[in-house]
């Protein structure tokens, strides 16, 4: 029987984590991403990558305000694992703690530096010469879990932030491939 895994992303990093989980020997059960914005001088809504890709995939789409209004909701579909990269909320304990083997997080940092946000954008601001992924436990605390994976890659001095998140999300996808049978 496949493990059932609920994935929580929002931007285009997360949709590189989305689709290596399409790969790998799950069931996609879900997806929890941030609702829809107005964006633009126009002021149109838009949906969120991770959304759209979704969609696709005809998986489930939940967009709640609150990430605490979904507690029964993800505890009904009796979940083995939740993944999240780059969500955009702080997840209650009660949610992080209903799947049987708990909830990881993608983070794209070499933990503990760059906790938090935009850690790519930091990373490049710093001069730093390496960056990497970390596969993490999640607890209440931001980015302050049991680091359970970890892999670095060089910064290059012609790197942007747009080239060194392209290659930052595919080391994520594959270690999401390679480690997540691991954690079941």
């Amino acid at each position: 029987m496949k493990k059932r895994v609920c994935f929580m992303g929002t931007p285009q990093f997360a949709v590189g984590i989305l689709d290596a989980l399409l790969t790998c020997e799950i069931e996609l059960v879900a997806i929890v991403t941030q609702p829809d914005k107005k964006v633009g001088r126009k002021q149109e809504v838009q949906a969120t990558p991770v959304k759209i890709e979704a969609l696709k995939h005809q998986i489930p789409v939940f967009q709640p305000e609150k990430i605490g209004s979904l507690g029964d909701e993800i505890k009904a579909l009796d979940l083995d694992l939740i993944v999240t990269c780059a969500y955009g909320q702080f997840i209650p304990e009660r949610i992080l703690n209903t799947p049987r083997y708990g909830a990881i997080n993608v983070h794209a940092s070499l933990l503990p530096k760059y906790r938090g946000g935009a850690p790519i954008h930091k990373a490049i601001i710093c001069g730093e010469t390496q960056s990497g992924i970390s596969l993490m436990r999640m607890v209440k605390k931001m980015d302050a879990g049991d680091v359970l994976f970890q892999e670095s890659c060089p910064i290059h001095l012609e790197d942007d932030v747009q080239t060194l998140h392209d290659r930052l999300m595919g080391l994520a996808a594959k270690m999401i491939k390679e480690h997540l049978p691991k954690l079941f």
